[in-house]
């Protein structure tokens, strides 16, 4: 009856403890990250509580609500929309709605199961912290609500990806109403409304399909000029990138960013802490609501898109390593493709002057370029390393802490540097520019030796297997000879 699903679910796990087998370490790190994580909100909790800190609950929820949405969507387009074995599923006697509703079922399941896996572990750590957690009512209209997250995100996925975008307005529309309302029962009530978005989006599911999968074919038929290696390289990444709007969302998000840091710098310590508080980091926390927001350029606007250029290349990374070329080509071919994606963060800096004025606009340019030029150092030999053995959220998580800690570093070491007047800090400044830029020449030169490693042990086993049938055949020979 749900043969979809259970193949589904089959193929899951097996690329998972695949990857796994493949990669210990890093999911190791991935899995302790989000242990961490977990417990330190839980601590977060704690502290609140102890200090009687007053905070909106709801603005945890709608964060939670927010990311299993797009957790949702995610996986919609990873397991239907833009998977080639659906093809297979599509194409048997079996009615398509069904085949989609099992898929969606699938998703349903197993971000539930994430949900509840990570929130009793969350209330478990509550729980050893001696916190009353005798909320049942409360955790299971969060639990409903949840379950309207991932209906909904399923919904919107299956729209977006479709010719007919107007679609999602009503679902956008919904949302609307959940965030104006600030009413947990509210947005439980609304279930059999979404629930019934969800099955009117499975109805038309293959739209979004066919839909994509003509523009793959539409791109595919597009006339091909004779260029150059690195040039042909900088123009298919570029092309991938504008095909994906992934420029016009790069753009938007650096201006709502700029918009968002800039009003969380003027407003935000009286918005966000009590007053009881201020008067220890009121001086602190509009620095770090600037540095939060560059980290969120560079994250979405530089470590996206340097993992994606080799992790989008699972399929065909094996036709690249086979072209007559050498593989630093390949690999500055797509870095080049990044010089694009900078200038998409140039609009944050054209914003935030609005709020923090032009005397520090120099050093903002210039930490939006060291953490440019870290995020590409870190994520390049990464994403030519494990390509085609994980997913991005996993590199894309494990780069983000890495990136993080640096750039702390290196903000509160240049921050405590400004606050002597006596002493220039342009001399560091460039320094540190220069020496990023030798880091990723060196980056870039140990992601070409990491793109040739596959070829060399290929060609390693299949020189032991010809050596071990020759052995074999000669002792043969000789034993006949005898």
């Amino acid at each position: 009856m749900i043969e979809t699903s259970r193949l589904l679910l089959t193929e899951i796990t097996r690329n998972l403890r695949r990857k796994i087998k493949t990669s210990p370490i890093l999911y190791m790190f991935f899995s302790a990250m989000i242990f961490f994580s977990i417990v330190m909100f839980a601590f977060l909790t704690f502290f609140l509580l102890h200090t009687k800190t007053a905070f909106n609950f709801m603005d945890a929820f709608y964060a939670v609500f927010f990311l299993l949405l797009m957790k949702s969507a995610s996986d919609i387009h990873t397991h239907f929309v833009s998977s080639p074995q659906v093809a297979y599923a599509l194409s048997t006697q079996v009615s398509q709605r069904k085949t989609v509703r099992e898929i969606v079922l699938t998703i349903v399941l197993t971000n539930i199961s994430l949900w509840f896996s990570f929130s009793l572990l969350y209330l478990l750590v509550l729980s050893l912290l001696h916190i009353s957690i005798n909320y049942a009512f409360e955790y299971f209209l969060f639990s409903i609500n949840v379950l309207i997250a991932i209906l909904l995100g399923c919904s919107l996925a299956l729209h977006f990806f479709s010719l007919r975008l107007y679609r999602m307005i009503p679902t956008l529309l919904l949302l609307g109403f959940f965030w104006f309302s600030q009413n947990l029962v509210f947005i439980t009530c609304m279930l059999p409304l979404a629930v019934i978005h969800c099955v009117w989006s499975i109805s038309h599911a293959s739209d979004s399909y066919r839909f994509v999968k003509r523009k793959e074919r539409t791109s595919e038929r597009a006339q091909v000029h004779p260029r150059g290696m690195l040039q042909a390289l900088f123009i298919r990444e570029v092309t991938g990138i504008w095909r994906e709007r992934l420029y016009f969302s790069f753009v938007s998000m650096s201006i709502m960013t700029a918009l968002g840091t800039g009003y969380l710098f003027v407003y935000g310590t009286d918005l966000l802490i009590p007053e009881s508080i201020q008067k220890y980091i009121s001086g602190f926390l509009p620095s770090l609501f600037v540095f939060l927001g560059c980290y969120i350029v560079v994250m979405y606007a530089a470590v996206f898109p340097a993992l994606n250029l080799f992790l989008a290349e699972e399929k065909t990374m094996w036709i690249l390593r086979n072209l007559p070329l050498k593989n630093e080509t390949i690999v500055y071919g797509k870095t080049l493709a990044l010089s694009l994606c900078f200038l998409t963060t140039l609009p944050f800096l054209a914003f935030i002057p609005i709020f923090l004025g032009i005397d520090d606009l120099l050093f903002l340019f210039w930490f939006l370029c060291f953490s440019f030029l870290a995020a590409v150092i870190i994520a390049i030999p990464l994403g030519v390393k494990y390509v085609g053995k994980k997913s991005d959220i996993l590199l894309l998580y494990s780069v983000a802490m890495i990136l993080f800690v640096l750039l702390s570093v290196v903000g509160a070491g240049i921050n405590l540097l400004r606050s002597f007047t006596d002493i220039s800090i342009l001399p560091l400044c460039v320094l540190l520019l220069c020496l990023e830029l030798s880091l990723l020449f060196l980056s870039l030169k140990l992601s070409a030796r990491l793109l040739s490693f596959p070829i060399k042990i290929q060609r390693n086993i299949c020189f032991k297997k010809e050596k071990k049938k020759g052995y074999s055949s000669s002792s043969h020979w000789y034993r006949r000879s005898r």
